[in-house]
C-alpha cells in the first residue's frame, strides 16, 4: 500500500524526549575571544543637499552587548557609491557612546552613500565586522516629474535558491526545504510554483510568504529526480541534488516556552543510531544532549530559558563526530519592551508643543547608566519599506550573519498573515544557512590582537638644528595651545631627534603650538611634525553592495523636498530678498576689499578689533558685549531671536563654532555681521540664520602673521582632531514668534543623543513644524547589563494652525 507524504505524517509515531544540559558554560567562561560591535543610530535614511546627518554611536561587547568602558576612538566615513570617501570624522567614545554629525554640502552629488564606522580593533576582523548603513541624498524633482507615475516593476528574470533546512536532502525522510526568490536587483520577489518528478507528477507546491522567502515539505524517493518550476517564468527550472540515503533532517519550531527539534531519517533504516545534539551561541557551547534514535523520527524539547537572546546554532553529530545536520534558531521573548513611550496628545497642531515621557521597564537589577538617543522624523524620510535598520536588528541580525539582510528591522514586527517569529525563522533557514558570522571568528579565539587600546591622538616628529640640519638629541619639546585654556605636554627627543605625544584630546581643527629647544637651551631649531591619524582608505564597491542592503526612495520624499523649496522661495520673495544658488567658497574667493576677500558687499555691521579689545577673554565675550542681540550659550550662538546657529566664516571659509571661539582676538582684524535677506541669500540655505564673518590679520596679509608664526623653534600647525558635533536646533514657539512667516518644514523634528533618565524616566519637550504628517519617534540605547533598548511610536500632526 502506498501513502502520500502527509498521510504518512499522520500515521507515524514520534518519540519525544526532554533534553537536559550535560554541559553548561557561562558566556564569560565559554569564550576567551575579545570581540566588540559598533552600531550607529542615524536619525533617518533620506536626505537632501544641505541637510545634517545626526549620529550616536554605541560600542558594545560582542558577547553580552554591555557598553565598552573607558575611551576608544571611533572612525566614521561617508562613502559615495563609486567608493570615494566624501567625508570622515573621528569621534571619541567614552564608556561606549559618542555623538557626531555630517553636514552635507549644498553641492554634494545626489546618489547612494554608505556610512561606515569601525575601531582599530575591528580592523583585525575585516570590513565584514564594520558598521555599514546606506543613506540616500537626493534633490527635488520638477513638478512634471512629480506628476509621473513610477514605472511598474516588470521582472523578466529571477533566481531561486532551494535550501534543505539542516543542510542535507535525505532519501525517504521528511525534508523541510526553504527557498528565496530574487529579481535582477537582488530584492525578494513573490512567486509560487511546484516540485515535480521525472514523470511530471507534482510532489509539492510552494508559495513565498515574506520578501521572496518561503518553505515547503517533500519526501524524495529512490530512483527519482526532482525539479522546481515557477509559475510565470517558463525558462526557470531547478534540479534538486540527489537525496542522501544516510543522513539526518533537523526541523525546528517554537512550542510556547520550549523549542521543539525533530530529527528525521530514512524510514527504511531500522537499526538504532546514536547522535549528539549540541547547542552553541556565538561560538560557545551551551549544552549537549545524547539522542538514541530508534524510530523514523525523534523529537527533542528544550526549555527556551536555556538559550540567550538572539541566534544560536544547533548541530547534530554522529557517534564518529561527523556533522550530520545543522541549522540556526532565533530565540526572543515576545513583547519584551525595555522603554515605554507616552505623549501628552494623540494628534498635534502645527507648531504645537510635544511632551514626551520615556518610562524604563527594566527589571530592578538593571538600569540605564548611559544616555539614550531619540529621533523624531517625518516618515517620508525613510525608505519605501520603512526604517530598514535599528539597534536591535543590527546587534542581533546584521552583525551576526554574513552578507546583507533586506529590511532587517522589519523582522521584529508582526504583520497581517505572518508573525515576527515566522519571519525570523525563515531568515535563519535562508540567510542563516552556512552564514553564521561567529563561525568565521573561531580562528581568533585566544589570539591577542592589536588596536584594543586605541584612544586619543598621536603627534610625532623630529627636531633638527637650524644650522647644519643635524638631529637635536635630547631636546626639550613642549606642546601647547595657540590660544588659552589648554594644558601643556612635554617630551624629550631621543638620540635621533624624534619625539612623540600620545593619547591627546584635541578638538576638530585645533590650532596648536609646538616649541623646541636644544639641550643647550638654544631655540635655533626646526620642527617637522607628523600626525598619525590614519583612516581606512580601502573601499571595495562590490563589498559595499554585499554588506549593506539597498534602500528605495518613495516618491513622497521627492514631493516633500519640492514643497519645502517652494515654501522657502516664497518666503524669500516676501522678504524682498533674491534667492540665489549657493556659492561654493571652498576653492575660490570673491572680490578683495581692504585686503580681505569677501563674497558680499557692505555688511550690516562691521567691528574693527583694536588692542583695547585684546582684554576680552574670548570672542564669545566680545560678541555678547559689542554686538546687540547676540546670545552665546555653551556651544550655541544666536544673532537673531528664534533662529538657529548662524553660518561662521573665517577669511571666507566655513568653520565650526569650536574653531572660532578659541581664536585669539589679537589675530583678528574685523568681525562682520550679515542679517539682511539679500546678504544672507548669497550663502543659500546655510546663511538662513545669519552670518558671522571673522577676518583675520593673516587673511589680510599682514606681516603680523609672519611675526607670530616664524619665531625660531616654534610652529603653530592646525591639527585634525575629534569632531565636536553641532547642536541640533529645534525652535521654541511662543506667543511672540508663533506667527513667524519663516516656513518650518524640518524633516527631523527632534534629535537628542544624550537623553538622561532620572528615577526611571525621562521627560522631553519640543515643537512640531508646519508639516502635516506622521512622524516616527525612535528610541535606542543599551542598559547597564547589556539589554538592547529599542522602541518606536507614531506622532501625528494633523491639525493646521
Amino acid at each position: 500500500m502506498k501513502y502520500s507524504l502527509f498521510t504518512f505524517l499522520f500515521m507515524i509515531t514520534v518519540s519525544y524526549c526532554y533534553a537536559r544540559p550535560l554541559k553548561t558554560d557561562t558566556l564569560k567562561q565559554g569564550n576567551s575571544m575579545l570581540y566588540e560591535k559598533l552600531y550607529l543610530h542615524i536619525d533617518r535614511e533620506l536626505y537632501s543637499p544641505g541637510d545634517d546627518v545626526w549620529i550616536k554611536s554605541y560600542l558594545v561587547s560582542g558577547i553580552n552587548h554591555k557598553l565598552i568602558q573607558g575611551y576608544k576612538n571611533i572612525y566614521v566615513q561617508l562613502i559615495g557609491e563609486d567608493g570615494s570617501i566624501t567625508d570622515q570624522k573621528l569621534l571619541l567614545a567614552y564608556n561606549g557612546v559618542a555623538k557626531g554629525d555630517f553636514l552635507l554640502s549644498d553641492s554634494i552629488a545626489e546618489g547612494n552613500y554608505t556610512v561606515r564606522a569601525y575601531t582599530k580593533y575591528l580592523q583585525n576582523f575585516g570590513i565584514e565586522s564594520y558598521f555599514h548603513k546606506k543613506i540616500i541624498v537626493a534633490g527635488a524633482k520638477s513638478s512634471l516629474e512629480l506628476d509621473e507615475e513610477p514605472p511598474e516593476r516588470n521582472t523578466t528574470e529571477i533566481d531561486v535558491a532551494f535550501l534543505p533546512e539542516s543542510g542535507s536532502f535525505v532519501l525517504n525522510a521528511v525534508n523541510h526545504v526553504a527557498f528565496k526568490a530574487i529579481d535582477e536587483t537582488g530584492r525578494g520577489i513573490a512567486v509560487k510554483g511546484k516540485v515535480v518528478d521525472d514523470a511530471g507528477n507534482e510532489v509539492a507546491s510552494f508559495r513565498t510568504s515574506y520578501k521572496g522567502m518561503g518553505k515547503f515539505i517533500m519526501m524524495p524517493h529512490e530512483g527519482k529526480n526532482y525539479f522546481a518550476l515557477v509559475d510565470g517564468f517558463p525558462n526557470f527550472s531547478f534540479q534538486f541534488e540527489q537525496a542522501r540515503e544516510q543522513g539526518i533532517c533537523l526541523n525546528y519550531k517554537s512550542d510556547g516556552n520550549y523549542l521543539l527539534f525533530t530529527l528525521s531519517r530514512n524510514l527504511k533504516v531500522y537499526h538504532p543510531q546514536d547522535y549528539l545534539l549540541v547547542a552553541s551561541h556565538k561560538g560557545m557551547e551551551l549544552f549537549s544532549s545524547q539522542i538514541e534514535m530508534n524510530e523514523f523520527q525523534q523529537a527533542v524539547r528544550l526549555f527556551k530559558g536555556l538559550f540567550p537572546l538572539g541566534i544560536s546554532q544547533i548541530t547534530v553529530y554522529n557517534r564518529n563526530g561527523e556533522k550530520m545536520a545543522e541549522r540556526l534558531v532565533f530565540v526572543r521573548n515576545e513583547d519584551d519592551q525595555k522603554v515605554q513611550i507616552s505623549m501628552n496628545r494623540k494628534d498635534y497642531q502645527t507648531r504645537g508643543k510635544v511632551e514626551l515621557i520615556l518610562l524604563s521597564l527594566l527589571p530592578e537589577n538593571d538600569t540605564i547608566l548611559s544616555t539614550l538617543s531619540v529621533a523624531v522624523v517625518n516618515e517620508d524620510y525613510f525608505s519605501a519599506d520603512g526604517n530598514n535598520q535599528n539597534i536591535e536588528s543590527y546587534l542581533l541580525l546584521d552583525s551576526e550573519l554574513k552578507g546583507s539582510v533586506e529590511s532587517p528591522a522589519s523582522y521584529f514586527m508582526d504583520e497581517q498573515g505572518i508573525t515576527s517569529g515566522e519571519k525570523l525563522d525563515l531568515l535563519m533557514m535562508v540567510n542563516g544557512w552556512r552564514s553564521y558570522y561567529w563561525n568565521e571568528l573561531e580562528k581568533f579565539t585566544g589570539v591577542k590582537l592589536p588596536g584594543w587600546a586605541d584612544y586619543g591622538l598621536t603627534l610625532k616628529g623630529n627636531v633638527t638644528r637650524t644650522w647644519g640640519g643635524k638631529p637635536a638629541d635630547f631636546a626639550k619639546v613642549v606642546l601647547g595651545p595657540f590660544s588659552r585654556n589648554f594644558l601643556f605636554e612635554k617630551d624629550t627627543t631621543d638620540e635621533n631627534g624624534y619625539f612623540h605625544f600620545n593619547n591627546l584630546y584635541l578638538k576638530d581643527s585645533a590650532l596648536i603650538m609646538i616649541t623646541a629647544e636644544t639641550k643647550n637651551r638654544s631655540s635655533r631649531t626646526e620642527i617637522d611634525l607628523e600626525q598619525t591619524l590614519a583612516f581606512d582608505s580601502l573601499v571595495s564597491v562590490d563589498k559595499l553592495e554585499t554588506v549593506s542592503p539597498d534602500i528605495h526612495v518613495p516618491m513622497k520624499f521627492y514631493r516633500d523636498i519640492y514643497y519645502r523649496q517652494m515654501a522657502d522661495q516664497e518666503y524669500e520673495k516676501g522678504m524682498g530678498g533674491i534667492l540665489l544658488d549657493e556659492v561654493n567658497i571652498g576653492g575660490k574667493q570673491g572680490p578683495q576689499l581692504e585686503g580681505h576677500f569677501r563674497l558680499y558687499g557692505e555688511p550690516d555691521h562691521s567691528f574693527t578689533i583694536t588692542s583695547d579689545d585684546w582684554t576680552f577673554t574670548s570672542i564669545a565675550e566680545y560678541l555678547e558685549t559689542k554686538v546687540a542681540g547676540v546670545v552665546v550659550t555653551g556651544d550655541e550662538i544666536r544673532i537673531r531671536a528664534g533662529y538657529g546657529n548662524p553660518l561662521l566664516l573665517v577669511d571666507g571659509l566655513e568653520v565650526s563654532w569650536d574653531y572660532v571661539k578659541y581664536l585669539p582676538l589679537g589675530d583678528i582684524d574685523k568681525i562682520e555681521i550679515l542679517k539682511s535677506a539679500a546678504l544672507m541669500a548669497i550663502y543659500g540655505s546655510r546663511g538662513g540664520n545669519g552670518v558671522i564673518a571673522v577676518l583675520t590679520k593673516m587673511g589680510r596679509g599682514d606681516m603680523y602673521n609672519e611675526f607670530v608664526r616664524n619665531i625660531p623653534g616654534r610652529i603653530t600647525p592646525q591639527v585634525k582632531g575629534f569632531q565636536q558635533p553641532g547642536a541640533f536646533y529645534s525652535p521654541k514657539y511662543s506667543v511672540n514668534n508663533i506667527n513667524d512667516p519663516k516656513p518650518d518644514y524640518r524633516p527631523t523634528l527632534y534629535w537628542n543623543p544624550d537623553v538622561v533618565f532620572s528615577a526611571g524616566e525621562a521627560k522631553l519637550e519640543f515643537f512640531t513644524s508646519d508639516k502635516l504628517a506622521r512622524f516616527h519617534v525612535i528610541v535606542e540605547g543599551i542598559s547597564k547589563n547589556g539589554r538592547i533598548i529599542s522602541n518606536a511610536a507614531i506622532l501625528t500632526v494633523s491639525i493646521p494652525r
